[in-house]
């Protein structure tokens, strides 16, 4: 199953926040993804996930200047 989270306009840790929160409740498997328009965002969302949890990130530039980072749960 695939969450949705938008954190457009918002810069971190606010969008690592939104997610570890909605990833709290998720089950194994399952992915949020979560819309960025700040490309720092990137970074610190996916190394967090990746660093901390383990958990695959994925990228995507879905507009100019807008990303979408998919997290699935490990």
């Amino acid at each position: 199953m695939e969450h949705f989270i938008d954190a457009l306009g918002e810069m971190c840790p606010i969008p690592i926040i939104k997610a570890e929160k909605k990833l709290k409740k998720l089950n194994m498997g399952e992915k949020v993804v979560l819309e960025t328009d700040h490309s720092c965002s990137i970074q610190s969302v996916t190394s967090h996930f990746t660093k901390k949890y383990g958990y695959a990130c994925t990228i995507t530039e879905v507009e100019e200047g807008v990303w979408q980072i998919e997290i699935i749960k490990k």
